[in-house]
């Protein structure tokens, strides 16, 4: 499994601005073979910051998740974005282990 877990720092109002590009990216993605987990959301204590959180059963699954016509498009929207930092990491997982819930 691979997960990515990120945060993108935007400008006041940005995020906000960019929902629609936010809400169809997060479709397309959750449409795409492979994806487990595609979310965004906001900080709780910064809601400039966004969160993203995505889960994908392989590597050729996110590989082909950055070949996607969608996956264009939330590009080009975000670099029209006043974007003020971003940290974005992938994980690659061997195992997980319920903690909660189920």
């Amino acid at each position: 499994m691979i997960i990515v877990t990120g945060t993108a720092k935007l400008a006041p109002g940005e995020i906000e601005r960019l929902m629609p590009v936010l809400e169809a990216q997060m479709a397309g993605s959750q449409a795409e073979e492979g994806c487990m987990q595609y979310d965004f959301s906001c900080h709780v204590s910064d809601p400039d910051t966004l969160i993203i959180t995505e889960r994908w059963v392989d590597q050729a699954a996110l590989d082909a998740h950055f070949t996607m016509p969608h996956m264009a498009e939330f590009n080009a929207a975000l670099g029209t974005a006043k974007l003020l930092g971003v940290n974005v990491v992938e994980y690659q997982i061997s195992s997980s282990r319920q903690l909660m819930g189920g």
